[in-house]
């Protein structure tokens, strides 16, 4: 029997590739962001714009973090269509374990985020919105969770790339899996 056409979802499929684009470009904005010079390493006169990309970046997190939460709490309560019959066992169990590290390291990744800024001697602000402050800033246990936020994300983008090599293995194998998750 071919599972093929089971399909996920239109909100499964909708919230699989917003979250997709925005972590995306959280990724690209986070690896660019840390490189931008502090205002104290600035001549006299110039003016730094990295507090206004880790603003945007702290907002668009804690927004993903929610998208995220849905997500899990949609596909919790809303089964996955089964793969195709033509995917190996080992393969399917490894998928499991990829998909399950990737929701894990999409939950821990805005929780490791939002302990580093709360650390910071910065206010955390969600879209300008000044957030209370539930620690003092405390640079080491700050520091800790900036190493954490920073070895989540490069074992988040590894996961990443073993799905997207997955999906277009078995894309080009023509088994199906990655047309669950197109918007046909």
């Amino acid at each position: 029997m071919n599972n093929s056409s089971a399909r996920y979802d239109r909100v499964q499929i909708i919230l699989h590739w917003l979250i997709a684009l925005v972590l995306f470009f959280m990724i690209g904005l986070g690896l660019y962001m840390v490189e931008l010079p502090k205002q104290s390493e600035l001549p006299p006169g110039e003016e730094s714009v990295r507090a206004f990309y880790f603003l945007m970046h702290k907002s668009m997190g804690l927004t993903v973090a929610m998208l995220i939460i849905l997500r899990v709490v949609w596909r919790l309560t809303h089964k996955a269509p089964p793969l195709p019959d033509t995917v190996s066992k080992w393969q399917q169990r490894a998928a499991g374990l990829v998909h399950g590290a990737i929701y894990a390291l999409m939950l821990a990744m805005p929780l490791s985020g939002y302990l580093q800024s709360m650390f910071s001697k910065y206010d955390t602000k969600f879209w300008g919105i000044v957030l209370p402050r539930m620690a003092e800033a405390d640079k080491a246990a700050r520091e800790q969770f900036t190493e954490v936020h920073e070895i989540l994300a490069f074992l988040l983008i590894g996961f990443i790339v073993i799905h997207i090599a997955a999906a277009i293995k078995h894309r080009l194998a023509g088994s199906g899996v990655s047309e669950r998750m197109s918007l046909k």
